[in-house]
């Protein structure tokens, strides 16, 4: 039992000597300013997004503003606006512009004396095709296709007779004001009368 005895008590005391040896150690670590390492640690690296391909000059572009309505010169002869066109909504006292405009828009190309005939025609017609009244005088023209929606408060701004280049005969460019169904008011409308010339009677006839 003796020994028993003695063998456990110089174990204890090694281990309490291991003890000390530890702690000693990290004592004088700490007394001449070392550090004790950090457990390693396997670092991942998140990957990061790839930045966009697109440049800033790639994105699509904004939204640009809606164009403007095309003016009557525009829609009679494909020109761009004249800068003596009086502004929209001036009124009667301002057609004569309007009128000077169209006539330069697309040029002449018929004798002057037909072009009047075929205009002031065409001025009929329209106002008969806007408005209801008048459309007796060419039953065959407004047999079809006749509009059912009228027009008030109309008036035709201007009106030229060319040429007709889709075929023989003449076609009439007209700029028109009037208040639709909703009764809007709008000026600077277009509008187009194509007519033929029979040879028997040498008269012009709406053509639809």
């Amino acid at each position: 039992m003796a020994l028993v005895g003695a063998t456990l008590l110089l174990t204890l005391c090694g281990v309490a000597l291991v003890g000390i040896g530890i702690s000693g150690t990290r004592d004088h670590a700490a007394h001449h300013g070392v550090r004790e390492a950090a457990p390693s640690v396997p670092v991942t690296s998140t990957p990061q997004p790839e930045p966009s391909r697109r440049s800033a000059s790639a994105q699509p572009p904004a939204s640009a503003p809606p164009s403007a309505a095309a003016s009557p010169a525009a829609g009679a002869g494909g020109n761009s606006r004249s800068q003596n066109l009086p502004p929209t909504m001036s009124g009667p006292g301002a057609d004569a512009a309007v009128q000077q405009a169209l006539d330069a828009a697309v040029p002449a190309d018929l004798p002057a004396g037909v072009a009047e005939d075929v205009a002031d025609l065409g001025r009929k017609v329209w106002l008969a095709e806007v408005t209801g009244d008048g459309r007796g005088r060419w039953p065959g023209y407004f047999a079809v296709h006749a509009r059912t929606a009228l027009y008030t408060r109309v008036r035709v701004q201007a009106a030229i007779g060319r040429q007709d280049p889709e075929g023989p005969g003449a076609v009439v460019h007209l700029v028109w004001a009037g208040a639709g169904p909703a009764g809007t008011f709008m000026d600077g409308r277009s509008a187009t009368v194509h007519f033929i010339r029979k040879g028997e009677t040498g008269t012009w006839t709406p053509q639809r």
